[in-house]
């Protein structure tokens, strides 16, 4: 058994599994959720419905093609709307894809399959307080093992909403599931403030234009939220090295000043 950092690589795994089963948990009622819109879509197949599950694995973005191709939108603005959605996962694979660079390639294309908003959060945290010896081993596992329980508990969810949405409440108002993923994000954000912003902006601007029509209420707030939370990243990053080269160049000059 490997071990590195005072801890093995198969600890990594039980770390992972740990930590993400408090956040799969809560996610499975949103997958119920879902399950329920496909049952009851006029447009897509229960089948297919359940392969997108698999094919897309991104709650939001599932939301809102169910939405779009019941309401009669067209396939382009359907796509548009899943990658406006999941816009954010390209800066979610630029924040962590650096401690992955000399990983297999079979992981690379795994991985990024399973960089949703969950993996991201406990990965990122993982980072911040894991030691730099950790081996690149355990890395892969920790992440894998965080990935496991959702999309375990994603799949089941879907499926059993599916199974079951017969005897699911007609008070469990599906178009409240949207606002929901966007509450999600915020819960999951709450320390990143761009984070904070596009969930907030998305989940107001899905909350007042539920009723507008082929679901643009969703994507205007999907895309405002992403275009508004890209520009307050960018501003907060240009101030983050303003600062770093302004106390680097105090650190220089006290340093200069110490110099006999």
């Amino acid at each position: 058994m490997e071990a590195t950092g005072g801890q093995s690589s198969a600890g990594a795994v039980k770390r992972g599994l740990t930590a993400a089963t408090a956040l799969a948990i809560p996610a499975l009622p949103i997958g119920v959720l879902l399950g329920v819109a496909i049952r009851e879509s006029d447009v897509v197949g229960n089948w297919a419905g359940w392969a997108s599950s698999f094919l897309i694995f991104a709650g939001a973005a599932q939301f809102a093609a169910v939405e779009l191709l019941d309401q009669g939108a067209g396939v382009a603005a359907v796509v548009a709307a899943v990658f406006m959605i999941n816009a954010r996962h390209l800066m979610y694979s630029a924040a962590i894809g650096g401690r992955f660079q000399e990983a297999p390639a079979w992981f690379k294309w795994i991985g990024s399959y399973f960089l949703i908003d969950q993996v991201f959060a406990l990965n990122n945290e993982y980072a911040a307080d894991a030691p730099s010896d950790r081996s690149l081993s355990y890395r892969i596992r920790f992440y894998l093992a965080s990935a496991a329980p959702m999309a375990s508990v994603w799949y089941v969810g879907v499926g059993a909403g599916i199974l079951l949405g017969q005897f699911i409440p007609a008070a469990w108002e599906i178009e409240f599931a949207i606002p929901l993923m966007f509450l999600g994000l915020l819960v999951l954000s709450t320390f990143n403030l761009p984070g904070v912003v596009a969930a907030m902006i998305g989940g107001t601007v899905a909350v007042i234009g539920r009723g507008w029509p082929s679901g643009s209420g969703l994507l205007l707030g999907a895309v405002l939220g992403v275009a508004v939370a890209g520009v307050l990243d960018g501003l907060l990053s240009d101030s983050d090295a303003t600062t770093a080269v302004e106390v680097e160049v105090e650190a220089a000059g006290d340093r200069v000043e110490d110099t006999p």
